[in-house]
């Protein structure tokens, strides 16, 4: 493998643990990095911890032990709200949008949340319009989110996730309840993304969708686990 490939995510003996209302490891001793350029799926039973170990990997959620990085800086308490929103974009099964504002300004708030000039001239306010662009919905670009269908909900939500220019893009079903076209598009989108010196990282249980990845892992019993 070329040592000058850059590696985004990386992940050692990352452990969940539980105590209450007993003591129960979801997973143990996991490590997993992403590289530049590539795809990685992770699939696996409901209750297995998927979205659990995803969220750890977004800085979303806290690991019981191991060590997290996002582009060789090790994510702290202190810092891990900066690394979220500057390096790493999210894209939740439920959308987590904003439902009274407009699908313009919910793919702007990882901007406005950096501090970044929204101005209608700024280079900001020009990426949201060409995002909605990409994922066709210029035209609604006004309208309040809880206007909007599932499909258009999706795609307002992963062109969120590519507003500040993340090199790492973690999904979480993305297109877990779609129909088949917008589902196409959203893959599509989502792995060419990858191809242009960044990563993406998904857990699914779409395994036509793993399989379109560079590398493929299943979470079983705990462990994450190589699939050839």
């Amino acid at each position: 493998m070329n040592s000058d490939i850059k590696t985004l995510l990386q992940a050692k003996n990352i452990s969940k643990n539980f105590k209450y209302p007993s003591e129960f490891t979801l997973f143990n001793d996991i490590s997993l990095d992403v590289l530049a350029g590539e795809s990685v799926a992770i699939v696996g039973r409901s209750g297995e911890g998927k979205s659990t170990l995803l969220q750890i990997f977004g800085t979303l959620e806290d690991a019981t032990s191991g060590i997290l990085a996002v582009e060789g800086i090790e994510v702290t308490r202190s810092n891990r709200a900066h690394i979220r929103n500057e390096k790493i974009g999210f894209v939740f099964q439920s959308f987590h949008l904003l439902e009274d504002y407009t699908a313009l300004e919910n793919v702007l708030m990882p901007a406005k949340i950096a501090g970044k000039s929204l101005k209608k001239d700024s280079a900001a306010y020009k990426r949201g319009w060409e995002l909605l662009k990409m994922v066709g919905l210029e035209e609604r670009a006004h309208f309040h989110t809880k206007l909007l269908s599932g499909g258009e909900k999706q795609r307002v939500a992963l062109a969120r996730a590519m507003c500040n220019d993340p090199s790492l893009i973690l999904a979480d079903e993305p297109s877990g309840n779609l129909d088949h076209q917008t589902a196409e598009l959203i893959h599509d989108i989502l792995l060419n993304f990858a191809v242009f010196n960044k990563g993406l990282l998904i857990v699914t249980h779409d395994r036509e969708l793993a399989r379109l990845c560079t590398r493929q892992y299943e979470l079983k019993s705990g462990q994450l686990i190589p699939l050839l």
